[in-house]
């Protein structure tokens, strides 16, 4: 259905602060002026345009900008139809309609209609424009049709034979029909992701533009944008549906990519968010006053090691890859680099996070060094002399984390090894062209909450295909069966078999799974974070002050 998006978030995904007119948190507020919400972003970020939106923070300020067909409940996860007044599956799930609420428009006062939702479909999903969500169009009939040729080094040779989906059917102004290639119960579990918003036709007409001064549907509108400097949106006044804050503004500071940001304003009352570093935490928590102003929650990202199954190597034996997982002191490691802010991983799919996940399965993510020599020594050993290769991208905490486990691995197995740190570029694009040769660090979060979302990125649908090559027909046998089941309940049950089938020949070695927490000052309620990014969700914060 998909294939894997990786990303690395701190344990803080989002520091926010009020500011009212000028003001920092610590003046007194007088009057009725503007209300901003002070808020700040990771990395630097090259689009706002919708079907192009693929890492936490542009997906983060798309959320408030934006308004989707569904939304998803931050308890239980569940979506809920928003701008979809409906969306009703045939008997076999492979057409769905979905019907639109009326009198809906975009900031420009053009309307969103079926047609609005189609056009932004059709045009990230044709192939030719190398957007990042198109991959999500998979799942729709005529897609295949709208894909590019390429050569062996990825470059078009020959563009695609359509440019729409002839399973998208406009069939009146607030109506759309979804023939599906085939039939999936979980899809309309899909249809709150970034890559499904509608998009205005001022917006295709110049994508450029848009993709810096977008033209929302949702209760902000973006009103200044220096790039890699600051972002600004505001309250749009003929916003007409309920989940909109009481505040008036949402202003983000950009931050490099990997930098801690926050605590010491926060500390100094100019930030009414965040979450202290590392060497902070445990100073934090013993604070009194600010323990009464915590919230947290289990995050869903999940930190994993995979192998290149596609070279020759110990890596290929499952019981290497046993030997490597239970070498692992996963808690220690946790316990000491990341002082309890995540939880050592021992399933694919987030416990309780999302339909389907559960705790324990996977047999092999306990720490037990004699099991692991067994292990070791049934697979063949490892090759004396060599050393082996583990791999990420250069973020120094991560590097931190990579370290300790290469040495729980030499400490328990005797096997050297060599970190290979790249930039995080390269990182992305060598790993899809299967160019490292050991092991190597992947990171996910969910687009929506379906234990599909977790594995089906393990479909290579081709022996030797995908980021590990690895390739199992019983895997990909079971991903189709629970696909093409009648009802969501008995998808999401097949789709436990198949994590099942993953558990038994573990290709991966699930590592960690992130913790959300953040501390707020006393102006704020309702602090509420995603189940999915851990980020505060900024629809739900009240200010009281």
């Amino acid at each position: 259905m998909r294939q894997a998006r990786f990303a690395t978030f701190a344990a803080s995904a989002a520091v926010v602060a009020l500011t009212v007119a000028g003001c920092t948190p610590n003046d007194t507020v007088e009057g009725d002026g503007p209300v901003t919400l002070e808020t700040w972003i990771s990395q630097d970020m090259e689009t706002l345009f919708p079907g192009d939106a693929g890492a936490y923070d542009n997906i983060s300020v798309l959320d408030v900008v934006y308004d989707g067909l569904v939304r998803y409940d931050p308890e239980t996860t569940e979506p809920y139809n928003y701008v979809a007044e409906s969306i009703e599956p045939n008997d076999d799930n492979t057409v769905w309609t979905i019907k639109i609420k009326p009198d809906l428009t975009f900031q420009n006062g053009e309307p969103v209609d079926a047609e609005a939702f189609a056009r932004s479909w059709n045009y990230t999903a044709d192939g030719d424009n190398g957007l990042y969500s198109n991959y999500f169009f998979g799942i729709v009939e005529g897609y295949d049709e709208m894909q590019p040729t390429t050569d062996d080094d990825g470059n078009i040779t020959a563009e695609g034979a359509a440019d729409e989906l002839s399973g998208l059917k406009v069939t009146d102004d607030l109506t759309l029909e979804v023939t599906l290639a085939s039939p999936f119960a979980g899809f309309a579990t899909m249809l709150g992701y970034t890559g499904f918003f509608p998009i205005a036709q001022e917006c295709l007409d110049d994508v450029e533009k848009c993709a810096i001064e977008p033209i929302g549907n949702g209760p902000f509108q973006v009103t200044d944008w220096q790039q890699s400097q600051e972002l600004t949106v505001e309250k749009w006044a003929d916003y007409p549906l309920d989940e909109t804050p009481s505040y008036d503004a949402i202003h983000w500071t950009e931050y490099a990519a990997g930098e801690t940001a926050g605590w010491a304003d926060f500390k100094a009352g100019d930030l009414d968010l965040s979450y202290p570093p590392t060497a902070e935490v445990e100073s934090a928590k013993n604070d009194p006053e600010l323990s009464e102003r915590y919230v947290e929650r289990p995050g869903a990202s999940l930190t994993y090691l995979g192998f290149s199954g596609y070279t020759e190597g110990p890596w290929n034996d499952i019981d290497f890859r046993k030997a490597i997982s239970m070498a692992i002191d996963r808690e220690g490691i946790i316990s000491s680099l990341g002082s309890g802010q995540a939880t050592p991983a021992d399933s694919w799919v987030v416990p309780g996070g999302v339909p389907g996940g559960e705790a324990g399965t996977c047999e092999w993510c306990v720490y037990d060094p004699e099991a692991a020599k067994a292990a070791l020594e049934k697979s063949g050993g490892w090759p004396d002399g060599e050393k082996l290769q583990i791999s990420l991208g250069d973020d120094d905490a991560e590097v931190e984390y990579f370290t300790a486990i290469g040495n729980s691995i030499e400490e328990v197995l005797g096997i050297p090894y060599e970190l290979n740190i790249v930039s995080s570029d390269d990182y992305f694009s060598t790993r899809a062209a299967q160019g490292f040769d050991g092991m190597f660090r992947n990171n996910w979060f969910p687009d929506y909450p379906l234990n599909e979302n977790y594995l089906s990125f393990y479909a290579s649908g081709e022996p030797g295909a995908g980021h590990w090559g690895w390739y199992s027909e019983d895997f990909e046998a079971k991903l189709d069966e629970a696909a093409a089941a009648p009802s969501l309940d008995e998808s999401v049950a097949l789709y436990q078999e198949a994590e099942g089938i993953l558990a038994e020949e573990f290709p991966t070695i699930p590592f960690r799974w992130s913790f959300s927490a953040t501390y707020y000052s006393d102006r704020l309620d309702n602090v509420i974070l995603n189940p999915f990014s851990g980020a505060p969700i900024l629809r739900k914060i009240e200010v009281t002050a």
